[in-house]
């Protein structure tokens, strides 16, 4: 009776060794995917805000306006993680989204519970356990973050001017047919913003054509993706009656909001504006799977008995949760041809690269 029950305890300890090691594959893999995507994300914060403003100067009371503006941050491509933990071996590259990089791959390794080592396939003679495929970059070695956004600027009076600007399912048209097995079923890009002029209140610097505004902004980008098997491929399984893989991940969301501060100063000269300016920008991005990686281990993983298996779920195979923090500054030039007007922007000494351009339209002129 001892006998049994130590046994039964034995079997229980090591399968709870075995959950536990298969509780880091969620971290690893959303730190390599949050690495991935870096040369993305780092910017895209301050690529959707920056774009709704490129003069001090609002509207007048009622006066409406359209434009189309797009802009982009700037940034040499680099892998933000490295730090795997004693489970992973990592074979080959690991190129970012816009990496130059051959994709290499990361083998989840099963320990060995007393000594730490992984454990063997005698049959193989290989580490017992399984791959996963990296994902290839673009090859441009140049990471950005493009945002187009058109744009609704109305002057409500006070110097006070509000813009919103609304683009759903660009994404899903512009990645229609180019990687299989995935495919956008859904995305929204928006962004509102809000800007006074506060040298309407001094008259000497408003009328010798100073503008100086200070505005907030928010936007948000929400994609919903079917990735069938494209987001890890095809898995490295070696043959084993130890455990079973299974890829059954359906699909990816990504959700990115951002919040900002920006204030422009500007002096008119005849039809061109020149202005300075500053913006704070906070970034929060999600991204995180539908559906699961399943592993099916032996319940006798340690011994040479079959007596079936547990199956693992492991749904939070990426869970990536970060808030960036930036600082911009820079120069933007607006040049005003009647109705309509021509927009550059770029802050390329900030440390933070970012150049947008823009056309504009009013539909309402007082």
């Amino acid at each position: 009776m001892i006998l049994v029950t130590c046994l039964a305890f034995y079997q229980i300890k090591a399968q709870t060794n075995i959950a536990a090691q298969l509780g880091t594959i969620s971290p690893n893999f959303s730190s390599y995917v949050d690495g991935y995507m870096k040369d993305l994300t780092a910017h895209q914060g301050f690529a959707f805000l920056n774009d709704l403003n490129s003069t001090g100067r609002v509207l007048g009371k009622w006066e409406l306006g359209f434009s189309l503006k797009t802009g982009t941050g700037l940034r040499s491509s680099e892998y933000g993680f490295t730090g795997f933990s004693d489970n992973f071996m990592l074979e080959g590259g690991v190129p970012t989204l816009f990496g130059t990089e051959s994709p290499g791959k990361m083998t989840f390794r099963f320990l060995d519970e007393g000594t730490g080592l992984p454990l063997v396939n005698p049959m193989t003679g290989k580490d017992l356990g399984f791959g996963l495929p990296l994902l290839p970059g673009m090859g441009t070695s140049l990471g950005f973050s493009p945002a187009l956004l058109p744009v609704f600027s109305l002057g409500v009076g006070y110097g006070t001017e509000v813009s919103v600007g609304v683009l759903p399912g660009a994404i899903r048209l512009a990645t229609k047919g180019l990687v299989n097995d995935f495919s956008v079923k859904r995305d929204i890009i928006a962004s509102f913003g809000v800007k006074h002029d506060v040298f309407q209140w001094i008259p000497w610097l408003n009328k010798h054509n100073f503008g100086f505004s200070v505005g907030a902004q928010y936007s948000l980008l929400n994609i919903g993706a079917n990735i069938g098997s494209g987001l890890i491929g095809n898995l490295d399984i070696p043959s084993s009656d130890k455990f079973e893989v299974s890829n059954n991940l359906s699909g990816l969301e990504y959700r990115s909001s951002n919040f900002g501060f920006e204030a422009l100063l500007t002096k008119k000269f005849g039809f061109l504006d020149l202005s300075l300016f500053s913006s704070y920008n906070l970034t929060h991005y999600r991204v995180y799977n539908d559906g699961s990686l399943d592993v099916k281990i032996a319940k006798t993983f340690y011994t040479t008995i079959s007596d079936g298996f547990d199956l693992y779920q492991i749904k939070d195979m990426i869970n990536v949760d970060r808030k960036v923090n930036q600082f911009l500054y820079g120069i933007a030039l607006q040049f005003n041809l009647g109705r309509f007007d021509l927009a550059l922007k770029a802050a390329p000494f900030s440390g933070q690269n970012y150049y947008s351009v823009g056309l504009g339209y009013k539909i309402i002129k007082k």
